[in-house]
Formats: C-alpha cells, sequence, structure tokens
C-alpha cells in the first residue's frame, strides 16, 4: 500500500472518529480551497515573475537568452508532448471536461504537471497568461482533496467549480467576477446552489494572494470623464468591430490547430518549437508583443500609446502570435492576451476617430478599456463576467454606460458568426461534446405545466383494497393520488395495493395504508426543478399542485414526460445530450428500484 493511501486511511478514521458529517467537511474544505488558490496563484506568479528576470526573457531575446529560454520551451514541451497531453491549452476546457464526463475527477499528476509545464512556458515569453493555468491548477487541488476525503461526486464537482473561481478571484483580485465566471462558463448555470460557497472561497481567495502581493488593481484606473455625445458612436464602433474580428481569432486559432494536426499529426514538441521560434523572432522588433502583455495593455489604458499606426501593428501582432501560440499546444491561458487584443482594438478605434473627429473624441484609454470588455464578451462569450472583471480589475465605475453597451453589441452580433465560447469550440474539435448553456436555458424556460398529465386517474381514500385491486388491474400506472373529495389525501403504488390485498386487508381502505406525505411541485416551475425533485427524492412521478391551495390536484409529470416535451422542443441533435443522460440515469435508477423491497416512500414510485 502507497504512502498517500496509508495517510488517507489514517485521515479518514480521524472525521470518522470525530463524527464529522460530509456538509461540515465541504464547508471546511471551501475555507482550504480558498487559502490554497490563492496561495497557487501568487507562487505561479512569483515563479513566473523570477525566471523572467534572472533568465533575462522579459524584454526582447538576445543570443545570450535565447537558448534559456530554450531550455524552458524544451521543459515545457517534453511535459505535455511526451508525458501530460492534459497540459496543453489553458485549461479550462480541460475542467469543464471533468466536470461533465469525470464527476470532477483530476488526477494529482495532471494539475501538478500542469503547473510546473506553465510557469515554465510563460516564463519563456510565449503570448499567452497565467490566469487558465491557474484556474486548472486550483480546481485540480480541490479535486485531489475532495477524492482524498471520499466525498460525494456532487460535492466533489462542486469543490473543482470553487477552486476554478478561486483561481480567477487571485490571479485578478477579482472575487465577483471569479464568482460569475465559474457559473457563466464553468458550470454553465448562473442558478447555482453552490453560490453561498463559491463567494466565500473567492474572498479568501482574493485575500490571501492581496496578502503577499498588495490589493492593487491589475489595471490602473482610468480617469474617465464623458467628453460629448457623439462619444456613443465610438462605442458602438468598438463593440461591432470587437464581434466581427472576435470569432475571426477564434477561428484563425481553431484552423491553425486543424492545420496542426493535419501537417504534424498533432506532434505538439514540432509545434510548441516552432510557435517559439516564431515568437522570438518577431520580438527582436516588437518585444512588447511577449507574454499577457499587461503592461503594454495599461499603457494603452493611461493613453500613452495614441498612434493609431503602432496600436494597429500590435493588435495585429498579438492576433496572430497569440493563434499560433495556442494553436500549438503550449500551456497558458487566453484573459490577458484577450484582453491585451481588445485594449488595442478600442485604442485604436479611438485614434483613428481623433483624427477625423478631434472635437468630439475623448480619452483614448477610455475606448481601450472598452474594447477590452468588447473582445472578451465575443472571444470568451461570457459577458456578465467581462463587465464586472473590467470593473474589479481597474476599479473605475463611472465608464458602465459606454462598456455595457459595446458588451451587449459584440455578445449578441458575434454569436451570429461562432456559435460558443472558444473552450466550447476546441472541445468541440478534439471530439468532446459538452452541454451548453443552451441545454440549461431550454429547460429552464419549459415549465412543468407545459408537460404534466392533466387527465389524472386517482383513487378515492374510501375504497377498499379490493375495489382498488380493481381498477389498479385494468390500468397500466403504477402509481396514484388518493383523494378525499376534492383534494389530495395521499398516494398509493399499485404494488402497495397487491401487497395488502394478499395480506388478507383487502376490507381495509386506501386512507389506511396510503403514504400522506406527497411530493409535489407547481405548474409555474421549470422542468429542470422537475428534474431534481424527481432524483433527489428517487421517484418516478410528482404530483402537480395549486399554488393557492398545494392539496388541490391540478396534474401529474414524469420524467417521461419531460423527455417527450423537451424533445418536441429541440431540433438539433447536439442538445439531447443532456437529455440522454437524465434518461440513462432513470433507467439506472429504474432497474434498482424494481429490484428493492418497497420503502415508505415507495407509494410514488
Amino acid at each position: 500500500m502507497k504512502l498517500s493511501q496509508i495517510w488517507q486511511i489514517k485521515v479518514l478514521r480521524r472525521i470518522n472518529k470525530q463524527n464529522i458529517d460530509e456538509d461540515t467537511l465541504y464547508f471546511v474544505l471551501t475555507l482550504i480551497v480558498g487559502v490554497c488558490s490563492g496561495l497557487i496563484a501568487v507562487l505561479i506568479r512569483e515563479s513566473i515573475h523570477f525566471l523572467t528576470h534572472h533568465l533575462g526573457t522579459y524584454h526582447a531575446f538576445t543570443f545570450e537568452t535565447l537558448w534559456k529560454a530554450g531550455l524552458l520551451v524544451l521543459v515545457s514541451a517534453i511535459i505535455t508532448s511526451k508525458f501530460y497531453p492534459s497540459t496543453s491549452g489553458s485549461g479550462i476546457p480541460n475542467v469543464k471536461i471533468a466536470l461533465v464526463v469525470n464527476n470532477g475527477k483530476i488526477s494529482f499528476g495532471d494539475w501538478v504537471a500542469k503547473m510546473i509545464a506553465s510557469v515554465t512556458s510563460l516564463a519563456s515569453g510565449f503570448s499567452l497568461g497565467r490566469e487558465g493555468p491557474t484556474v486548472a491548477v486550483c480546481s485540480g487541488l480541490a479535486s485531489s482533496l475532495g477524492h482524498m476525503l471520499s466525498l460525494s461526486k456532487n460535492k466533489i464537482k462542486a469543490l473543482v467549480s470553487i477552486g476554478a473561481a478561486g483561481g480567477i478571484a487571485a490571479a485578478f483580485n477579482t472575487p465577483i467576477a471569479a464568482v460569475i465566471f465559474a457559473l457563466e462558463e464553468v458550470v454553465g448555470n448562473l442558478n447555482t446552489k453552490m453560490l453561498g460557497s463559491m463567494v466565500i472561497s473567492t474572498v479568501i481567495a482574493a485575500i490571501t494572494a492581496s496578502f503577499f502581493v498588495g490589493n492593487q488593481p491589475v489595471f490602473t484606473p482610468v480617469a474617465y470623464t464623458w467628453h460629448d455625445s457623439h462619444e456613443m458612436a465610438i462605442y458602438l464602433a468598438i463593440g461591432i468591430l470587437a464581434s466581427f474580428i472576435g470569432p475571426l481569432w477564434v477561428k484563425t486559432v481553431l484552423k491553425l490547430r486543424e492545420i496542426n494536426k493535419s501537417v504534424f499529426r498533432d506532434h505538439k514538441f514540432i509545434t510548441i518549437t516552432l510557435s517559439f521560434l516564431i515568437m522570438a523572432a518577431v520580438s527582436l522588433y516588437f518585444p512588447d508583443i511577449l507574454g499577457s502583455g499587461h503592461h503594454v495593455a495599461n499603457r494603452a489604458l493611461l493613453s500613452e500609446i495614441r498612434d493609431w499606426q503602432l496600436l494597429l501593428i500590435l493588435f495585429a501582432l498579438k492576433f496572430i502570435l497569440t493563434a499560433i501560440c495556442y494553436s500549438s499546444g503550449v500551456s497558458g491561458g487566453l484573459f490577458l492576451p484577450t484582453l491585451f487584443m481588445g485594449a488595442m482594438l478600442g485604442g485604436l478605434t479611438g485614434a483613428v476617430a481623433d483624427l477625423y473627429f478631434p472635437n468630439h473624441v475623448g480619452t483614448i484609454g477610455a475606448y481601450a478599456l472598452v474594447g477590452m470588455g468588447a473582445y472578451f464578451a465575443a472571444v470568451i462569450r461570457a459577458p456578465f463576467t467581462s463587465i464586472i472583471m473590467i470593473f474589479e480589475m481597474t476599479h473605475d465605475y463611472k465608464i458602465v454606460i459606454p462598456l455595457m453597451i459595446a458588451n451587449i453589441i459584440s455578445y449578441v452580433l458575434s454569436s451570429k458568426f461562432l456559435d460558443g465560447s472558444i473552450y466550447e469550440n476546441i472541445s468541440e474539435q478534439d471530439g468532446v461534446h459538452l452541454p451548453t448553456k443552451e441545454d440549461y436555458d431550454v429547460l429552464e424556460s419549459l415549465v412543468v405545466e407545459d408537460a404534466m398529465i392533466r387527465e389524472v386517474i386517482t383513487l378515492d381514500s374510501k375504497m377498499t383494497i379490493k375495489e382498488a385491486m380493481n381498477v389498479v388491474n385494468h390500468s397500466e400506472v403504477s402509481g396514484y393520488p388518493v383523494m378525499s373529495g376534492k383534494y389530495i389525501a395521499g398516494v398509493i403504488s399499485s404494488h402497495e395495493i397487491g401487497s395488502a390485498y394478499a395480506r388478507f386487508q383487502g376490507e381495509a381502505t386506501l386512507i389506511d395504508i396510503c403514504v400522506k406525505h406527497v411530493i409535489t411541485i407547481y405548474p409555474d416551475q421549470s422542468l429542470m426543478v422537475a428534474f431534481h425533485k424527481l432524483n433527489k427524492h428517487k421517484i418516478s412521478r410528482l404530483l402537480v399542485v395549486s399554488r393557492i391551495n398545494n392539496k388541490r390536484l391540478i396534474g401529474i409529470i414524469t420524467p417521461e414526460d419531460i423527455v417527450c416535451h423537451f424533445g418536441f422542443h429541440i431540433q438539433e441533435e447536439s442538445k439531447c445530450d443532456v437529455i440522454d443522460h437524465f434518461i440513462d440515469e432513470y433507467e439506472k435508477k429504474s432497474a434498482q428500484l424494481n429490484q428493492s423491497s418497497p420503502s415508505p416512500q415507495s407509494s410514488e414510485r
């Protein structure tokens, strides 16, 4: 037996002796994940900072620094291509896959290797960011802790999502945006029960990180003032441009990945090395494109870069080099490079407008800030995260109206050119079909009233078991509401009626043996809520009751009714994956229930 397994057994025995329930353990782990996320973010940041300054790779390459950076690339390429392929890219798609496919399972080796590969690749100057890898590493740590303490699958998946939020919060010092991003992009559902735990963890992660690196905003606040009403046209133009160029960049990445797979047979060692050489060559003339570009984006926000030609060159180079680096498979994130491109695009739009309409143009930095949000919304497809993140990173709330308008335009128009975020498209290209936001949105938009059966077969509470047997024998229904006049008195199954009759209780009435505690649902609640209740209580039908009087029966709904109604509205084959999952789960549970003995809740099965 391994030492880690022996230690795990000792920990579990100690927990059992203390009678610590799972909810308490989950809460404690939430706090631990928050602290660890802050420490991991600081460790990754400071490691990259140390290596870049120690090796001299923070500015243009020279022959002296090139071979040093080459060694770091060699380490990262070997890890990614030979030992841990999961370290490729930002890591966020892998976290989503772990949640949906593997019940939150991320191996210890994967996330440790991800941290090493990311530090070495980013320190060598690749045109990528550290935030995606930070999310992946923090999620991996949370997964390992959950599995080590033998938590349930749902709790482990929740911890993985909490780790993702903690990683963003600590990396950017943006706890609110981190929560929204985790729910909006990683979990895929803004309505979640883990919100409270996630808020606690992100705040702790941000506080932990700020303890070591300070509580300064990532970008210097922009001195924004409303200059002229005609400025709104410039902000509209930024949103429109981002909605076209953002999807174009995503498609460029996807095309380059496709070329790498067909030409190089997905040999990441070759593609990573080539992308490094290309980037190193370009940096001899434009060193500002090295790394995430945070310092250059900050200069744009401060209006220190006003030349439209320079802004155009920086945007074009970052556009091409980030696409090359990310498509090569090297470990690195997209948040900061995406914000860099957005800042250059926004600043470029403002600089060009200043040439022709100098009397109607305000601060160039304000346009760069709006460009960051609009471009982020077009690429990452997380508009709420975009708005809140820009606020938290700059501590400037005065630019809210232009930012929201540009973001909305960018998000809506970009959906016409590209379905889903870059993460979802990469997963699709790799053959992994993850549930999209639309899957959950459809279930939330359809309500019980649309799918329920209105003509319900009921049994009178005064009916004897013998009389009920005559009804049951001529019906295919397995469960019945028991009615006392117009109101619900309980529920009973055909199995319970048969068992009572076999025990010579034929003269007893249904009110004597029916289950009085009834699980119900209201007609205006969503089908997602219905699925949740059916799963939670391990039952096969729900009684639909009135909100005015919860004893008044309106209808009945089963998993089959939900699936049929959902399928009627869904035309695209890709949107059936979630339903297939639910059908499989219910088939398994039904088989288990048929084999098990009756329980107090069996009257509803």
